[in-house]
């Protein structure tokens, strides 16, 4: 009993200090008191994966019934675990050195494993007396946890960087998790179906796609890719028919993202030297590889290959990739850029009649900016959605990067977005708790790359090993080993 009311004792001191009508103690105060963020992270993670082992640890019920010794105990557990998944959301959303803290620490490991554990044990359909029951029936079980999935999404949603909390989730089997919860309710053959409760575990599937378009995220699915491949051969039974719809179109979603990886011929540059007329394979110089750290996308096997590229083309290839991106860009939007532009490519050969008609009330809307409408696609959501809108009315205006106004007019003459009256395509992305706005880069990657690879028989200029006429001119461009 002690055990199981920790976590709601120190959930309701630190959601009560959110109350403005009530004079509590701020939560920076809590967490000195309790020696520093990290002893406070550390302790409501060991608490989580202890309390978890108890409630999986608790007999089978003779009877399910709301006297049964062994329904109370994993009622007191998985309550106590319900108000530690509470807690860590709010002082996630309190404190953002607390967040950071819980991401590095692993807590949505943490969370998905305690989920996977107890779920098998509270998802039972029992009978109309305990299913119904206000505090230990089905909808009350699950809202243990619907409350996890929620820490999962906000910390995804909040966090800087959502796509490690992404990773994190993927490879602890999130995704296997939710298939187990497909059997749960409604019951079969009965009208009178419990409650479903809250829609925590949809509501974060539909926030996972919006992170499929990151490179680091496609290796997590892809360590996942024989779970679904199975779930698509081979369906299992559906109770919960939501939850079912939602999981079968996010599964979709991350085959698509493995294949917009694989892109040709944009993706030639991942798999050789990007130097002109150098056939070498990455695999031939993965202990030396050079990344470009302007584009993050060029791969050289040399020095003498990086510079001979950057006089033959790519120092205005390589503005052209960092202008889509924009000087706001990180290396995970650059790193990221194969599989952003497949998403893009795919997305627009699939809505041509949508386009039209919002072309159309665009123009009608902005009759003076009818010359200078963009497509942006949000992919901030899913599924995602299309707007046209003047270019000035973007988030980001592409005009605050000085290298926009040399490149804009090719960008616009070789997008391969059809002339339905708008200039490029957008693609608004998010990492998390901020936005950023991606300029056509499916255009972007192949003007900076269908050209790159020379015949045998090209000539091209090449760069002597000890030239050092361009070093100052290279600038950010990196001459150092990748990190990678």
């Amino acid at each position: 009993m002690l055990r199981s009311s920790w976590a709601l004792t120190n959930y309701v001191c630190v959601s009560e200090s959110e109350d403005p009508d009530k004079a509590t103690l701020p939560l920076s105060n809590y967490i000195h008191a309790a020696g520093g963020v990290k002893p406070v992270v550390t302790t409501l993670l060991k608490y989580i994966r202890r309390i978890t082992r108890d409630a999986i640890a608790v007999k089978e019920p003779r009877s399910w019934t709301t006297h049964d010794e062994s329904v109370i105990l994993l009622h007191l557990y998985t309550t106590g675990l319900k108000f530690s998944f509470l807690f860590l959301q709010t002082i996630s959303r309190q404190d953002a050195s607390c967040r950071a803290q819980l991401i590095r620490q692993g807590s949505v490991r943490t969370v998905v494993d305690a989920i996977t554990q107890v779920s098998p044990r509270i998802l039972v359909q029992a009978n109309r007396e305990l299913d119904f029951h206000p505090e230990m029936g089905l909808a009350e079980r699950q809202n243990v946890l619907w409350s996890g999935y929620s820490y999962i999404a906000s910390a995804i949603r909040d966090a800087d960087d959502g796509v490690t909390s992404v990773c994190q989730a993927i490879d602890a089997g999130l995704l296997q998790t939710l298939t187990n919860a497909l059997v749960c309710p409604a019951h079969a053959n009965r009208r009178d179906h419990p409650p479903r409760g809250r829609m925590g575990d949809i509501e974060l599937l539909f926030l996972l796609p919006t992170f499929f378009i990151y490179h680091r995220v496609v290796q997590s699915i892809t360590r996942h890719w024989y779970f679904v491949q199975c779930f698509s051969r081979e369906k299992p039974e559906i109770r919960d028919e939501g939850l079912g719809i939602a999981l079968e179109l996010v599964l979709t979603s991350t085959i698509d993202a493995m294949k917009h990886r694989n892109v040709g011929p944009i993706n030639a540059h991942l798999y050789r030297c990007s130097g002109p007329g150098c056939s070498m394979r990455v695999s031939k110089f993965v202990s030396k590889k050079r990344r470009c750290s302007g584009c993050l996308i060029s791969i050289y096997c040399s020095e003498k290959c990086q510079r001979t590229a950057w006089r033959n083309g790519h120092k205005k290839w390589c503005q052209v990739l960092r202008c889509t991106i924009g000087p706001w860009g990180s290396r995970e939007i650059r790193t990221s850029l194969q599989v952003i532009a497949g998403f893009e490519t795919s997305t627009i050969s699939g809505m041509v009649k949508k386009v039209e008609t919002l072309v159309r009330e665009a123009q009608q809307q902005f009759p003076d900016f009818s010359n200078t409408l963009v497509l942006m696609l949000d992919m901030t959501v899913y599924p995602p959605e299309s707007h046209v809108l003047p270019v000035h009315m973007l988030e980001q205006f592409p005009g605050e990067d000085p290298m926009w106004p040399e490149i804009a007019a090719e960008i616009r003459q070789r997008s391969d977005s059809p002339p339905k009256g708008y200039m490029f395509s957008v693609v608004k992305v998010h990492l998390g708790n901020s936005t950023f706005t991606l300029f056509s880069p499916s255009t972007a990657l192949r003007m900076a790359f269908e050209g790159q690879y020379f015949l045998d028989d090209e000539v091209y200029d090449s760069v002597d090993e000890d030239e050092t006429d361009d070093s100052k001119t290279l600038g950010d461009q990196d001459l150092g080993y990748d990190s990678e």
